[in-house]
């Protein structure tokens, strides 16, 4: 949460501006895109980097970093693509503390991606049998 602000800030230091995210449609569209690209991330790295059926595999960077730009071309543009509550938060009060936004869509950011990874964490038990082989 520290970095995101301190990226954020740092931002509005060099270019005088800020960045919230922001729903271009609905709430609901952005929070179902919200949902469904931090279960697919979350689901992914749980099964790439923490699984024992996968140590030793050199994909996981491939793996992670393909999921993470599938869901920024594919839902960015709907929801602002940040599926993590960190991303969406810094952006979000850095703009409110410079007074060019409120923080109105913020819930968004933290109930679609809380939500997503949760979901993605019992599909990988249920995977996995309750252990991570």
């Amino acid at each position: 949460m520290l970095g995101s602000l301190a990226a954020s800030a740092t931002v509005f230091h060099l270019l005088g501006k800020t960045f919230p995210l922001a729903p271009s449609g609905s709430s609901l569209n952005a929070l179902l895109v919200e949902f469904l690209f931090t279960f697919a991330l979350a689901l992914v790295v749980l099964n790439v980097a923490t699984a024992k059926g996968t140590a030793g595999n050199s994909f996981y960077g491939v793996a992670i970093g393909f999921t993470v730009m599938t869901g920024a071309f594919a839902g960015g543009g709907i929801s602002g693509g940040a599926f993590n509550p960190a991303v969406g938060t810094g952006p979000a009060l850095m703009s409110a503390m410079a007074g060019h936004g409120g923080l109105g869509p913020l819930w968004i950011y933290w109930v679609g991606p809380l939500l997503g990874g949760a979901v993605a964490a019992a599909v990988f038990k249920i995977q996995h049998g309750g252990a991570a082989d």
